[in-house]
């Protein structure tokens, strides 16, 4: 059996896609380190597959055709998708650098780092996603909207059959054949990569047309969601199940673990807390979810304001070097 660790990244724009897989597997690794164990090695001493459902150039495509600003920064291409313009590394293993100094990632460093760095982007992004939520709840043509103008990609994700049929397909075409194989699934999602994943295993689980797969399968043995926004109840509302009575919703039956993951000040996962929005139950066939706090301390460089060093408690590679995090991919292990 093997054991195979699956990543999907959130919204904004991104790295190619052989960088995102390269960063967040150094970043986990460097987390196992940290939390006393050997790296991404299972108890057979076998390596750890790892695979990344990426879907960053379509996310990228989608913000550069309407910033222009955005688009500047897409000064690298993809030879995974393509050519494809995508944000460049160097910025990345900058904040790598940074954040992997610090010694610990506990309370008293990310005080010291508010100390240290500015937020005001982070505050920008803030008002872009409260402008999303309230859309997403209230619901109607003129919120998403809005939605799509605040944060295109999620927009485009909600509002597209066609997109959003696509970014699922990056996580199915690597997800089912893992389960169809009976591979140890570790399912890492992050940010709207857990709202993919949701829908995903909510098919799965309901769709006729999964019927047969549904027999032989396995279950996700552990997903852990990181930054995660589904405790919103707007965001709730627009998945493929938002729709539906109560015995139609949830990937049911799909997971066997989930272990939900959040930082302070992380705005995207305020509601942080997902056990009391997704409650156990033998008729919604979804596991006990087990939530934990951590403090985010990434840091990187802000090119637009002079190499400003500025804070980010909702980045991926900040939450997968983290201890906390990482512990639960070595218990998985």
């Amino acid at each position: 059996m093997a054991k195979h660790i699956i990543l999907m990244h959130g919204r904004a724009i991104k790295p190619a896609d052989d960088v995102v897989r390269e960063l967040a597997v150094r970043a986990l690794e460097e987390g196992i380190r940290r939390a006393g164990g050997n790296g991404l090695v299972g108890s057979d001493g076998q390596v750890v597959k790892f695979s990344s459902a990426y879907f960053g150039d379509i996310s990228n495509a989608i913000l550069a055709r309407s910033n222009a600003k955005v688009a500047s920064k897409l000064t690298d291409a993809d030879p995974l998708h393509g050519g494809a313009p995508c944000f460049p590394r160097a910025p990345l293993d900058i904040g790598f650098a940074l954040t992997s100094a610090y010694k610990k990632f506990d309370k008293a460093q990310y005080r010291k780092v508010l100390d240290e760095a500015s937020d005001s982007r982070w505050l920008d992004e803030a008002a872009d996603w409260a402008s999303s939520l309230a859309g997403l709840l209230t619901g109607g043509f003129l919120n998403l909207l809005g939605i799509t103008v605040a944060t295109e990609d999620l927009g485009a994700y909600l509002t597209s059959h066609r997109i959003g049929s696509e970014i699922r397909g990056r996580l199915d075409a690597i997800l089912r054949p893992a389960l169809g194989a009976e591979d140890d699934v570790c399912l890492i999602t992050h940010s709207m990569g857990c709202m993919v994943a949701y829908d995903v295993m909510w098919k799965y689980a309901h769709m006729s047309e999964y019927a047969e797969f549904r027999s032989r399968q396995r279950q996700v043995t552990k997903w852990i969601t990181i930054g995660n926004p589904l405790g919103e109840t707007g965001v709730r509302r627009n998945l493929l199940d938002g729709r539906y009575d109560e015995e139609e919703k949830y990937p049911s039956h799909q997971i066997k673990a989930w272990t939900n993951i959040f930082a302070e000040d992380d705005f995207i996962s305020h509601v942080a807390k997902l056990a009391p929005e997704f409650r156990s139950t033998p008729q919604n066939g979804l596991p006990r979810i087990v939530d934990k706090k951590i403090y985010n301390c990434w840091v990187y460089e802000d090119l637009d304001h002079a190499k400003r060093l500025t804070s980010n408690p909702h980045d991926l590679y900040g939450y997968l070097m983290n201890p906390t995090t990482a512990q639960e991919v070595v218990d998985w292990l």
